[in-house]
């Protein structure tokens, strides 16, 4: 990465993974976001405002380790691959394991999209951690780029964040109302799914939360992520309160 001229730092306990990113988006910022929680460090690499490539300190996490869970590879193709990789530290796994014919060409950035996306969603549930992201442009071989629309990466994350009670707590409590907000032009190319749009349209300024979530498409919990995703990113907002949770990049002083 080139020559820093922003930097932001924080913390998930006070700032979490969604509202961070959704501000990001908002303003199309690239850059990297380094995540370190414990031994782990996990960066998500954003350019225009979507993530491209996400990657991990954790080997458990590795495009190797995660083939081998998925039955993409086999033990044998994955220990022969290894040794090739060792031998050859400039190359990528995946690229290894196509040329070594374990993959078909036209297989690798499917896989390597739903690797970068296991690694995004893990994030979402992360309750601490340090938050570092640096504003700027990175050179073009750093990463292979998987582009995955934000919006669609937080609407995704959300559903799968594990404590449903934290979800409720950052809306706001179980008796909370949510009010539709016009649809925000920079959303416009997001695609909700046919569940999540009619969760969408029961927003009326009048019910609860927990009257929008036990009559919801979904179930309770998932009702529940799915309304935290969409006041992440300003599709509805509390009634009696204006505009959506935002974040601010100051100048780095290192």
């Amino acid at each position: 990465m080139g020559t820093e001229e922003f930097v932001f730092r924080g913390n998930l306990s006070e700032t979490p993974l969604p509202e961070m990113l959704a501000t990001i988006y908002r303003y199309r910022v690239p850059g990297v976001m380094e995540v370190t929680s414990g031994q782990t460090t996990k960066k998500v690499y954003i350019i225009g405002g979507d993530v491209i490539f996400a990657s991990s300190s954790d080997r458990s996490e590795s495009l190797g380790e995660y083939l081998l869970e998925e039955g993409k590879i086999s033990k044998a193709q994955y220990r022969v691959s290894v040794d090739e990789l060792r031998r050859n530290p400039g190359k990528r796994h995946g690229t290894i394991l196509v040329e070594m014919g374990f993959l078909k060409p036209g297989e690798l950035a499917p896989l390597v999209r739903d690797q970068v996306q296991q690694i995004l969603w893990s994030l979402f549930d992360l309750e601490e951690g340090s938050v570092t992201f640096r504003v700027g442009r990175f050179r073009d071989d750093e990463v292979i780029k998987i582009r995955i629309p934000t919006p669609r990466a937080i609407v995704g994350g959300c559903r799968r964040i594990g404590d449903g009670k934290r979800v409720t707590g950052r809306i706001g409590g179980r008796s909370t109302v949510l009010r539709p907000l016009p649809f925000p032009e920079h959303l416009s190319g997001l695609r909700l799914e046919s569940g999540e749009r009619e969760l969408l349209q029961m927003v009326d300024g009048k019910k609860t939360l927990v009257e929008l979530c036990e009559s919801g498409p979904y179930s309770a919990g998932v009702n529940v992520r799915i309304l935290y995703a969409f006041l992440v990113l300003g599709l509805v907002e509390r009634k009696g309160e204006g505009g959506g949770i935002r974040i601010q990049v100051r100048r780095s002083e290192d």
